[in-house]
């Protein structure tokens, strides 16, 4: 188990596009900063001038946009690093192995999972840089709601990587792929069934969906809320993980 880990991490580390998408997604958030700085941009969620408000609710907003940056990064990354394996059949080398179907899953993941904190490492740092150049503002706001919404949001985009992984290790075509991922990003199917769900009843069950989770502003202080994203990353994560492990387990490698 150990050395399918080192051995998935240094893939991870000589992955040059891995650098790229950090610096490009960096790039992009400081561009973003400095147009919301030009033009009197409003926060859906306040109702406050962006530049008022605090990193806490502006991470919110960030994440809350459509299509999510965040997501389709990771998630064409996801699709990218599975399939490279795949593809060159540098899988089939080991996959014979007791319990290597397994724990390449488990290694996968663990791998995207620090992707994923990479990407919000850029994302908090970035933000918070580019918000004291052109906004003058660097308010957090309270930091125990702070910290809670980066567990809560990065729980949710690990469990959008488990996921995307499932969706590739069973679909194994790389562009077929990258289109769904795209369309999860946008959340296309939380949108239809929301709307489909409020032409029928007021109820809440879209609620529980992963992307619509992800993109929905939360009062983390709200204990009803906070347990509410944890719950749903969870579930999504273990169920993703669960097929995605019985998958390679029945995989043919012919």
């Amino acid at each position: 188990m150990i050395s399918m880990i080192r051995m998935e991490f240094s893939r991870f580390f000589t992955n040059k596009m891995m650098y790229i998408l950090l610096v490009v997604f960096m790039a992009f958030q400081m561009f973003g900063a400095f147009m919301n700085a030009q033009f009197e941009t409003i926060s859906p969620i306040s109702g406050q001038n962006v530049v008022d408000i605090t990193q806490s609710e502006y991470m919110q907003m960030i994440l809350a946009q459509s299509p999510s940056w965040v997501m389709l990064y990771i998630g064409i990354f996801t699709v990218s690093f599975y399939m490279s394996e795949y593809n060159n059949g540098f899988h089939k080398n080991f996959i014979s192995m007791e319990n290597a179907r397994v724990q390449i899953v488990i290694a996968k993941l663990l791998v995207l999972g620090m992707f994923t904190l990479l990407m919000f490492v850029i994302m908090i740092f970035t933000d918070f840089v580019g918000r004291a150049i052109f906004f003058e503002n660097t308010n957090i706001g309270d930091p125990l709601n702070f910290i809670k919404i980066i567990v809560g949001q990065f729980l949710l985009h690990w469990a959008f990587v488990a996921v995307v992984l499932c969706i590739t290790m069973i679909v194994r075509r790389m562009v077929a792929n990258i289109v769904i991922t795209v369309l999860l990003a946008l959340n296309v199917i939380g949108m239809l069934l929301s709307a489909l769900e409020s032409l029928i009843h007021d109820g809440s069950i879209t609620s529980y969906l992963l992307i619509n989770t992800i993109t929905s502003p939360m009062d983390y202080n709200n204990t009803g809320d906070f347990l509410h994203v944890i719950i749903v990353a969870l579930v999504y994560f273990a169920v993703a993980t669960a097929i995605s492990v019985r998958f390679k387990q029945k995989e043919d490698l012919h």
